[in-house]
């Protein structure tokens, strides 16, 4: 994506497909949202940042990616879009006029993450791998309460997540545990991706 808008990237970094129009999001994505989207669009007005001739609402990419380095979340942000943001990062640092850009974003430790550029991917890749473990040990406990129920929680192929989620929740608040985590968005992504680590 060579352009994007402020909209844009607050989907990315909350893991969402960037095409979809923000006033259809789920309910539980619509905080982080408007938080994300507001936070872009004071840093592009601060930085003054120059935006594609085409369209006033539309930023080069790299930019737009950099300037969300200090807008990820561990639990949200896919890692691909934190390893974009990574890689934008060192390419803007590469150059004066790019590392000038980057210290208008206020944190001057910025440009020095290409100093340590190996040791923060390494870091990345075991905490995706760590995330790949975690979500295959959650898909093999869904496939364990389907078949120990005897179907009440839906078939090994079409397991009834909505039902297992609502049950987690009641779980947690009886035990009185803090539901981070259990947003639906996270819990599908979760069982998506297990899944996927299964075949």
């Amino acid at each position: 994506m060579p352009l994007l808008e402020a909209r844009h990237l607050a989907l990315l970094l909350l893991g969402l497909d960037a095409s979809q129009p923000a006033n259809a999001l789920p309910e539980e994505h619509q905080e982080n949202y408007r938080i994300l989207h507001d936070a872009i669009s004071r840093t592009i007005k601060a930085t003054g940042m120059v935006s594609a001739p085409a369209n006033k609402r539309m930023f080069y990419a790299d930019e737009m990616f950099a300037l969300a380095w200090r807008l990820i979340d561990d639990e949200l942000t896919p890692p691909e879009i934190k390893a974009r943001s990574l890689k934008a990062v060192m390419k803007l640092s590469r150059n004066s006029r790019g590392r000038k850009w980057l210290k208008t974003l206020g944190d001057d430790a910025l440009p020095d993450l290409t100093a340590s550029t190996q040791p923060s991917l390494r870091g990345m890749h075991k905490r995706d791998k760590a995330r790949e473990n975690t979500a295959r040990l959650c898909w093999l406990l869904v496939q364990l309460l389907v078949d120990e129920t005897d179907g009440r929680y839906g078939t090994s192929d079409k397991p009834a997540s909505d039902r297992i989620l609502r049950k987690l929740k009641e779980l947690a608040q009886e035990r009185e545990l803090p539901s981070d985590g259990l947003g639906r968005g996270t819990f599908y992504e979760v069982l998506k991706m297990g899944r996927e680590k299964e075949v």
